[in-house]
């Protein structure tokens, strides 16, 4: 079974706009996804723009070894529907889907990519570190050669409508994980995948009965806390041990 690739752009200094979007992206596929982060200094460019992926982006097509397909996003993003549903899109005569309606720099914020199309031949690292031809615009492609998405795929909080229940939504003002973007249209939403992006159930439950562990007074702990030689909790270990019998002795 093929697995669809999907690239994120990847910002460093807001990390949780990553892990979130991925999540999101996990909880509505209904296949295998293989996700890849456009981190910047582990690519062949160093060129950036207003993100570390405004254009790396373009070395996706390069990255599959003009190969098969792949999807970009930008990591301001939140998926909604089932992502493998693009896969139904690709064409062999179209190098690129786009939303066509959006203003010509947010189209490529989420772009389905024919990476095997032979217009991307040209997409090198060398090209996009030095060109100066509008990649934004996708000059690189023939008019006829670009497809058309449906606006779901790219709705812009903000600035649309935004049906939150299905497709991919754009934060394009920035994620609401900030005091400026508390009030944003979706926030919820969004913080509902942030802390989903981190959850956990308690250690014991994962744990507890493993051979990891040991049991001191009925609590499960792993047993780096326990001196076995002395049968008493590690020095370093000794408060956290107190207070979790303790707890439990409390029940």
């Amino acid at each position: 079974m093929p697995v669809l690739k999907v690239f994120v752009g990847f910002d460093e200094r807001q990390r949780v706009s990553f892990t979130t979007l991925t999540t999101s992206i996990f909880e509505t596929a209904s296949r295998p996804v293989s996700i890849t982060p456009l981190v910047l200094h582990t690519l062949p460019i160093s060129r950036r723009g207003l993100t570390p992926f405004t254009f790396s982006r373009f070395l996706v097509p390069w990255l599959c070894n003009f190969e098969g397909a792949a999807v970009f996003m930008d990591a301001d993003m939140l998926l909604a529907s089932d992502i493998t549903e693009l896969e139904q899109l690709i064409s062999d005569d179209l190098a690129v889907s786009v939303v066509r309606s959006l203003e010509t720099y947010e189209q490529t914020s989420f772009m389905l990519l024919n990476c095997a199309h032979p217009s991307h031949r040209k997409l090198t690292p060398e090209f996009i570190q030095e060109t100066d031809i509008g990649l934004h615009a996708l000059e690189w492609v023939g008019r006829d050669e670009i497809g058309s998405l449906d606006s779901k795929w790219n709705q812009l909080v903000g600035y649309q409508d935004v049906d939150f229940t299905q497709g991919n939504i754009h934060y394009t003002m920035g994620v609401p994980a900030f005091p400026e973007t508390s009030t944003s249209p979706g926030a919820q939403l969004w913080l509902k995948n942030a802390q989903l992006s981190m959850y956990t159930v308690p250690w014991g439950e994962i744990m507890g009965e493993s051979v990891h562990s040991v049991n001191i007074e009925g609590v499960r702990l792993p047993k780096y806390v326990w001196d076995f030689e002395t049968n008493q909790p590690k020095a370093e270990h000794l408060e956290l041990v107190k207070k979790l019998v303790l707890a439990r002795r409390e029940k």
